[in-house]
């Protein structure tokens, strides 16, 4: 993916989405969708493509908006299956983005 502000961005529009209670894969699929409509639908096609074949983690994983040890640990709270923990664990990944871009 590119600049951080886009990161942020996505990140807390997936977060508005979870929020709302959409399963994990459908809020990533919402999102996508809403950039494709921006015109950044090419940086994600690489994205949709994992989300199908490997899932959630493993495309936020390609798209750059996780590391390895974010990854582990955003999957155990997935595995929880509570929307609001989830919704605020990918907040603060966009949190974490924000704060790395400032000097």
């Amino acid at each position: 993916m590119a600049p951080v502000e886009d990161k942020v961005r996505f990140l807390r529009a997936l977060a508005f989405e979870i929020r709302r209670k959409l399963p994990p894969n459908e809020a990533l699929i919402e999102c996508i969708d809403k950039e494709g409509r921006g015109g950044r639908h090419r940086m994600f096609r690489q994205v949709s493509a994992v989300l199908e074949s490997d899932g959630f983690i493993a495309a936020l994983h390609v798209a750059g908006m996780l590391g390895d040890e974010a990854a582990a640990i955003l999957a155990a709270v997935v595995a929880v299956n509570d929307h609001r923990l989830l919704a605020n664990a990918v907040n603060n990944l966009a949190d974490y983005h924000e704060q790395q871009s400032q000097p």
